[in-house]
C-alpha cells in the first residue's frame, strides 16, 4: 500500500525515527566529536515533531542518521588503520 503523506493531515503522520540508540552507541564507542552532533540532532526530533515543525524534525532525523553513519565510518577506518599498523609492527619485530 503506497500512502501519499501529502493527502493526510500532519496528526495522522508518524514521526521520523530518532536514531537515538544508534547515536548514543556511536558516540560512546566511536568518534565523540561527530557523535555528539548526531546525538544532539537525534534528541531534537521528537521535540520538533511535537511542536508541529515536521519538516525540521525530518531534517534533524536525517542529520542524526548521517552524522551517526559518518561517526561509524570514522571508527571503522580507525580500527582498520590500528590493526594494520599493529600487524606491520608485529611482523617487523
Amino acid at each position: 500500500m503506497n500512502v501519499n503523506v501529502h493527502t493526510y493531515p500532519a496528526q495522522l503522520q508518524y514521526p521520523p525515527p530518532t536514531y537515538l540508540v544508534f547515536t548514543v552507541l556511536v558516540t560512546l564507542f566511536g568518534f565523540p566529536p561527530t557523535g555528539i552532533i548526531a546525538l544532539v540532532n537525534a534528541m531534537r526530533v521528537n521535540t520538533l515533531w511535537k511542536t508541529g515543525q515536521h519538516d525540521k524534525a525530518r531534517k534533524s532525523s536525517r542529520r542524526a542518521r548521517n552524522w551517526g553513519l559518518l561517526t561509524l565510518a570514522i571508527w571503522v577506518v580507525a580500527v582498520v588503520v590500528v590493526v594494520f599498523w599493529a600487524s606491520i609492527a608485529y611482523l617487523n619485530g
